[in-house]
């Protein structure tokens, strides 16, 4: 076809802040050349990527209907797609993509799509816009049921619209769906940011373990312990640390009746894990650096005076284990010192504190 007869599709994808926008840049360029292939080769795909999160309702959901033609119509768009880290359940289900033909808009959740791959999320915008633009679904078989080739495994459970003002949806289903929100939650949370805001639990942390690293007792004990027992030290420091961090910045979410119990338990689980993964990068780096320490300062002739024995790189290992440990269980008590609101927004995506507050509001009104 002459360039001067091919229309250009434009596609707003608007996206949150965090995960969700640096996904969404990321497959601007070659998800362009996916549409062009699967859905429409007479025609160029123009994806507008911008950050913008649409407000949150008093439930802490999203309505993108009431909104989708003010923001097709300002940026000249012939369908909207939002990419959210802001969980969504339809009829029990997580949901992964919500689809409204007779606002040219569609949704798609990320955190339903797991610990994102690539491949899975170019579907799920290819699947989307198939469904935007009429055009076959290229992840269908001519039945309409999903190729069992592409995923055997799959997952997804479709809901049909009644009416084409009303939204499709697609969701995934039973213990394997769940798995992939819970991964997607803690991945959307980014448990690595929580480590720069526990700066008083990183100070006394290594303040502790430093502390190892002079005191002979220490040496001694770690030589003699059994790797079994460092093991068990080391789990039971992190549990302590995730726990008291959860329990004292208030991060445990609880139930508000029986239709909301899985949402809650899975948002828990979520911030537990979440947790737990930030305390375990900060349990590494606090090993790495003892370890560096404990090379550089002590000798080894005088570490194997003390053991009275030879000594070599695993004895390092140890004391620089054991006290990593204790230096753990101290961070956790330093970690009261550092300021709740801050904990929360580093441990939860911005939606999801967003979604924390405005529930913390509504549950502090039915305490009233």
């Amino acid at each position: 076809m002459p360039a001067e007869s091919r229309r250009t599709i434009v596609v707003g994808v608007i996206a949150d802040e965090g995960l969700p926008y640096s996904v969404a840049l990321g497959l601007k360029d070659s998800l362009t050349a996916v549409l062009g292939r699967d859905l429409d080769s007479e025609a160029d795909w123009d994806l507008r990527v911008s950050e913008f999160s649409l407000p949150l309702d008093e439930q802490g959901d999203v309505d993108i209907i009431s909104h989708s033609l003010e923001l097709r119509q300002s940026g000249n768009w012939d369908y909207m797609v939002y990419l959210t880290d802001l969980p969504k359940y339809v009829n029990g289900e997580p949901m992964t993509s919500s689809i409204n033909a007779g606002h040219a808009s569609a949704v798609v959740v990320l955190p339903s799509l797991g610990i994102v791959r690539r491949k899975r999320l170019v579907r799920a915008m290819e699947q989307v816009l198939a469904k935007l633009h009429g055009v076959q679904d290229p992840f269908l078989t001519e039945d309409g049921r999903a190729s069992v080739i592409l995923d055997p495994f799959s997952v997804e459970r479709r809901v049909e619209a009644a009416d084409v003002n009303e939204n499709a949806f697609e969701t995934v289903k039973g213990i394997r769906g769940r798995l992939l929100l819970l991964g997607g939650l803690i991945r959307s949370n980014r448990p690595w940011r929580l480590i720069p805001g526990l700066s008083s639990a990183l100070a006394a942390a290594l303040a502790a373990g430093a502390f190892g690293v002079f005191y002979t007792s220490i040496w001694s004990m770690a030589d003699y312990l059994p790797m079994r027992r460092l093991v068990i030290i080391s789990i039971l420091s992190v549990v302590i640390m995730g726990s008291w961090l959860v329990l004292h910045n208030r991060l445990w979410e609880r139930p508000r009746g029986s239709r909301h119990r899985e949402k809650r338990v899975l948002y828990n689980l979520a911030t537990t894990g979440t947790v737990l993964m930030a305390v375990v990068l900060m349990y590494l780096a606090l090993f790495a650096i003892i370890l560096a320490g404990a090379l550089i300062i002590i000798d080894p002739k005088f570490l194997a005076m003390q053991l009275e024995g030879e000594v070599g790189f695993g004895e390092y290992v140890n004391l620089s284990w054991l006290s990593a440990s204790l230096g753990i269980v101290a961070g956790a008590v330093g970690s009261s010192f550092d300021d709740e609101d801050s904990v929360r927004k580093a441990t939860f995506s911005s939606r999801e504190f967003e979604r924390r507050q405005i529930t913390m509001d509504y549950d502090s009104e039915d305490d009233g």
